[in-house]
């Protein structure tokens, strides 16, 4: 889907423009265009070149999906990759790769899946063109970049409350596996954090060194984006940091109730070996016992048993065994 955006000062946005509008757009000075690829086709994503002349290697970037968060200046526009996460119905991490170009006059960012980020601005821009479009291209994509980023925090909250609720479902509900749930937990931090941290870098570089493609005084507001990033990577390094803990107490967890489990067996086997005894020896077939021709026999045995297993149950007490 190719969705466009077309701002000039006192006109209305237009939208959806044909690509001779787009082609004519991009040689004026005083207007803003904003084009959305989102899952294109073969024939939107020919806009690239065709519109755009970008360089081929940034728009294999774009159609193979595979690419690490970076910065590319290729003098006539900037090229970013950076990605956005969302949780998926099972409460899985899913991560989606979008492109940006940045242009002297105009933003064409890719991406193959929906971006909560993009539907945001969006909203935004048709609502209030002159506030998110009309301070130039520059502001328009830290509009986008903020709100990816600010869209880290929920998911981050979500883990953080994850991870706190298996640690306590671990005594409320000690019969249930909750390895499985706090490995996948892990993948999805290690997953945060080979996006966040190289994001972080890519931020980074772009705030300490000037392009012609920001204007100086617009600067500050990429610095912001870069701080929230940097504290969104301060929240994964905790999240990473605790999953060691997690994994600590589950297993020791599970080690102390197979010892409880442990001793109450030994316990009550234990407590069977006088009455097995016992009972072996009444079995024997020997002839000649005192005990076999008396009437009160069978009563002695099951007393002795019963005595002798209280008096064990007893020692054990007082041992404080359990």
């Amino acid at each position: 889907m190719l969705s466009t955006f077309l701002y000039q000062k006192n006109k209305p946005l237009e939208i959806n423009i044909s690509r001779a509008r787009m082609l004519q757009a991009i040689q004026e000075k005083e207007i803003v265009l904003w084009v959305d690829l989102e899952d294109p086709n073969e024939f939107e994503s020919d806009t690239l070149v065709e519109i755009f002349n970008f360089h081929p290697l940034a728009v294999e970037d774009c159609v193979s999906d595979l690419s690490q968060p970076k910065l590319d200046d290729y003098e006539e526009y900037l090229f970013l990759v950076m990605h956005s996460v969302h949780l998926k119905p099972d409460n899985g991490l899913t991560a989606t790769e979008l492109d940006v170009f940045l242009g002297k006059n105009y933003v064409v960012t890719f991406h193959k899946e929906g971006a909560k980020s993009i539907e945001q601005v969006r909203e935004l821009v048709q609502k209030k063109p002159d506030t998110f479009m009309g301070h130039g291209a520059d502001l328009l994509m830290h509009t986008i970049l903020d709100h990816l980023v600010d869209n880290y925090t929920p998911v981050l909250d979500h883990y953080d409350k994850r991870m706190d609720s298996i640690e306590e479902e671990m005594f409320n509900n000690p019969s249930k596996n909750y390895l499985a749930m706090v490995l996948q937990v892990k993948r999805d931090i290690f997953q945060l954090r080979r996006i966040v941290v190289p994001q972080r870098d890519t931020l980074n570089f772009l705030t300490r060194n000037p392009t012609a493609f920001i204007k100086p005084k617009h600067m500050m507001y990429f610095r912001d984006v870069y701080d929230h990033l940097f504290r969104v990577y301060g929240i994964v390094e905790g999240l990473h940091e605790m999953i060691p803990s997690v994994l600590q107490v589950y297993f020791s967890h599970s080690s102390h109730t197979l010892n409880e489990v442990m001793k109450r067996m030994t316990i009550l086997a234990t407590l069977s070996m006088p009455v097995v005894m016992i009972a072996s020896i009444y079995g024997m077939n020997f002839k000649f016992m005192p005990e076999l021709d008396w009437q009160y026999g069978y009563f002695l045995s099951l007393g002795l048993m019963f005595l002798v297993s209280i008096i064990m149950l007893i020692w054990m007490k007082f041992k404080k065994w359990i």
